[in-house]
């Protein structure tokens, strides 16, 4: 029978290192995994990166020097926005809306541009 998994008889050899190749595609599922069982201890540094992360997730946004000491923003609004009413928003300026795009501030919402 073949497979990427070590065996017992591996183990008892001293061999106990499993790599990324020992385990089969697939084998690891959110399921798997018990609660609280991956925690930042055992994350090595530079493992986890923006560009794993899901893109739904909202990261920190743009940002210059060290430790995002800067919050930057983009000075031309390229696509229609809108504000629910259930927040707030704030652009360092000047900004300019490009033509045919609006940003809509509903009832309950606040933008600032400072």
């Amino acid at each position: 029978m073949a497979s990427n998994s070590k065996n017992i008889a591996e183990f008892l050899n001293g061999d106990t290192t499993i790599t990324a190749t020992d385990i089969a595609n697939n084998a690891v599922t959110a399921d798997k995994i018990a609660t609280d069982s991956v925690t930042v201890n055992k994350i090595l540094d530079g493992a986890v990166t923006a560009a794993k992360i899901n893109s739904a997730v909202a990261l920190g946004g743009p940002s210059l020097g060290t430790a995002s000491v800067i919050r930057t923003n983009a000075k031309v609004i390229a696509e229609n926005i809108t504000f629910a009413g259930n927040e707030n928003g704030l652009t360092i300026g000047p900004v300019t809306v490009n033509s045919s795009y609006t940003v809509t501030v509903a009832s309950g919402s606040t933008w600032v541009i400072l």
